[in-house]
């Protein structure tokens, strides 16, 4: 979302902007990262072990190795 925010207090804004540049971040990454802590929010982190199988039915149950087989031939 693209807003403007006005009153910032120059020396935090020129303090955040230093630090988001030696992090690699925008000014809004920085912002959103310092927002969510003083807000108590906490975004989990996904993760691959977060995905959970699911059975497609006996009939590919060797799907992975018929497909590596066409791939590496």
């Amino acid at each position: 979302m693209d807003t403007t925010i006005r009153n910032i207090d120059s020396f935090i804004y020129m303090k955040l902007k230093e630090k988001a540049a030696s992090n690699g971040l925008t000014i809004g990454e920085a912002f959103n990262r310092a927002a969510s802590e003083w807000l108590n929010l906490e975004r989990k982190k996904k993760s691959i072990f977060d995905i959970k199988p699911e059975h497609f039915g006996d009939e590919y149950r060797h799907l992975s190795e018929e497909i590596d087989e066409i791939l590496m031939n």
